[in-house]
C-alpha cells in the first residue's frame, strides 16, 4: 500500500485543515459521549410516580440540540473530505503528465 506522505505534494493539506478535521472527529466523539452519559443520568432521575413530560421535554431538547451540533460537525468534515478529493484530483491529473504518482483513494 502507498503512503500519502510518499506522494504528497507541497500544499496539499495545510496544518490548519489536518487539525480542523480532526477536532471535528473528536468533537463528535465528546458530542455523542456526553449526550449518552446525559440520557444516562435522566433515565436515573426519572420519578415512577411522576407523568414524565419534564424528562420527555428535556430528551426532545437534547435530541434537537444534538442534532443541530453533528449536522454542524458533519458539515466541517464534508468540506474537509471534499478538499482531499479535490486534491486528490489534481494529483491525479499532475500525475499524468509527470511521474504518474498514484494517489491513495478517500
Amino acid at each position: 500500500m502507498t503512503s500519502l506522505n510518499s506522494h504528497s505534494s507541497p500544499g496539499m493539506f495545510s496544518g490548519s485543515e489536518i487539525s480542523e478535521l480532526c477536532d471535528s472527529i473528536k468533537d463528535v466523539h465528546r458530542l455523542l459521549k456526553s449526550v449518552g452519559d446525559f440520557f444516562t443520568e435522566l433515565e436515573g432521575a426519572e420519578d415512577p410516580g411522576g407523568n414524565g413530560l419534564q424528562l420527555d421535554f428535556k430528551r426532545w431538547g437534547i435530541r434537537t440540540i444534538t442534532e443541530d451540533l453533528l449536522a454542524r460537525q458533519y458539515a466541517k468534515i464534508d468540506r474537509m473530505v471534499a478538499i482531499y478529493r479535490e486534491e486528490q484530483e489534481r494529483m491525479k491529473e499532475r500525475g499524468k503528465t509527470t511521474n504518474g504518482a498514484r494517489v491513495p483513494p478517500l
